[in-house]
């Protein structure tokens, strides 16, 4: 696979909790990368609880919704759940558009997303 126009990195907590860290735009040309990235988080089937950690993420557009949904569903199909972490305002006011954020809770910090 070429290089990722979005920075993905990824681990897995003592917990079990894939964390998947994004920085730049989300958008048609990254979101394969994301989607592969969070597809290897547990081999041949998804992780069931994931974090999606927003910081340094600039710009999100309705391909990133897609993954977003794609996401959420992949966990639950796991009987897991997706939370996302540093989610900044443009992108909060998107996933409010669209009615996501009443799917997939949304956390100020990644800390504050992970199980206690």
């Amino acid at each position: 696979m070429h290089a990722s126009p979005l920075p993905v990195s990824q681990h897995t907590t003592p917990a079990g909790v894939h964390v998947l860290t994004l920085s730049g735009e989300i958008d048609r040309s990254s979101v394969p990368f994301v989607g592969w990235a969070f597809d290897s988080g547990a081999g041949d089937r998804c992780a069931p609880r994931t974090v999606i950690d927003f910081e340094n993420v600039t710009f999100m557009d309705c391909s990133g919704v897609s993954f977003l949904l794609y996401a959420h569903r992949a966990a639950q199909d796991s009987d897991g759940w997706l939370r996302l972490a540093n989610v900044s305002a443009p992108v909060q006011r998107l996933l409010h558009l669209v009615g996501l954020d009443d799917l997939m809770p949304m956390y100020a910090t990644l800390q504050a997303a992970l199980p206690s």
